[in-house]
């Protein structure tokens, strides 16, 4: 690899798993990595005291069979422990998902991840209108496509209403991008997803769905075929960039091979599809500023940083199994 960079991330990726999983011993390793890449994205080193301090904060707030506690627990901690005041920002998620409590069809892990980007993005006195307008862009994805369209949803219509894009415009753009991509991909679930993604991209609808295609095949070719299911969705991220397709091919199997040769990152670990998909995020986090959580009106390149980031969260949550079902 001659990109320092890109040695960089993936390095910084690999400590910060390293770290966190040997302060979290029991905690599910997925979510350890999931993570472990939000302090990549902010390009931190992962500070297991701060860390360990939260997991208190939030064994105070919570019961012993709270969601807080169970899927989402990882990612909930990372962002926590990078906040000035971490028991604030809980106690404003824990608003956030109370305004959520009616919709009972969610998820509760589902309604903590799409709470805390809506927090992340949005001040709090904006956040019943956001909700409604999340509602809003659901009800459009379920109408567009009853049968696709779940729970698993709502995270991407809370990040994408963080955009300031009008819901019918997502809507629309959406459709044209499912439909431009099913040609291409069987998985439609996963189609779905990455039209989610590119919505919020302003380049024209065929030629960022042909980016996208051009990443995939190319890393086909290079015997380094990309997984055709949910992980799409980072892809899409990459389209955003205005990085030359030969560039971010090269580099996602560099930050690839590099990772498969580091503990952890094999076939029988992480596995090759979400490693793959990591390799990905490393890429997209060379090529952007550090995500500033604070920021209000995201730039177009920070907020496909900040879409992969939570995507890969959402991916792991999507093939978890969920065993807490509880908020409170």
């Amino acid at each position: 690899m001659n990109n320092n960079e890109l040695i960089h991330r993936c390095e910084l990726l690999v400590q910060n798993r390293r770290a966190i999983q040997k302060a979290f011993k029991w905690e599910n390793d997925a979510m350890l990595l999931a993570g472990s890449s939000f302090y990549v994205g902010m390009d931190l080193e992962a500070d297991t005291n701060r860390l360990k301090f939260c997991e208190d904060v939030l064994k105070r707030k919570t019961g012993i069979f709270s969601a807080y506690r169970g899927n989402i627990k990882m990612p909930l901690l990372c962002k926590m422990a990078t906040k000035e005041n971490p028991e604030q920002y809980f106690a404003e998620i824990d608003e956030i998902v109370h305004q959520m409590k009616d919709i009972k069809w969610i998820n509760n892990d589902y309604k903590i991840l799409s709470a805390m980007t809506l927090r992340d993005h949005t001040d709090m006195e904006n956040i019943p209108e956001c909700l409604h307008e999340m509602l809003r862009l659901y009800e459009g994805m379920k109408k567009n496509h009853p049968w696709l369209t779940d729970g698993e949803d709502i995270p991407f219509a809370a990040l994408l209403v963080t955009s300031g894009m009008d819901v019918e415009v997502l809507l629309a753009e959406m459709e044209r991008c499912y439909q431009e991509l099913g040609k291409k991909f069987r998985n439609k679930n996963a189609v779905q997803s990455l039209s989610h993604v590119l919505a919020v991209n302003q380049m024209d609808t065929t030629e960022k769905c042909r980016r996208v295609e051009d990443i995939f095949n190319q890393l086909k070719e290079q015997k380094h075929k990309y997984p055709s299911g949910f992980e799409l969705a980072v892809l899409g991220t990459l389209a955003m960039l205005d990085v030359p397709i030969e560039t971010l091919v090269t580099e996602i199997i560099e930050a690839d091979d590099f990772l498969k040769k580091q503990e952890g990152f094999g076939t029988f670990n992480v596995g090759t599809e979400k490693r793959r998909m990591y390799a990905a995020l490393m890429v997209m986090d060379t090529h952007v500023p550090p995500a500033d959580t604070a920021h209000e009106s995201l730039v177009n390149s920070v907020l496909a940083l900040v879409i992969a980031m939570e995507v890969c969260v959402l991916i792991l949550m999507t093939t978890t199994a969920t065993t807490i079902v509880t908020v409170n």
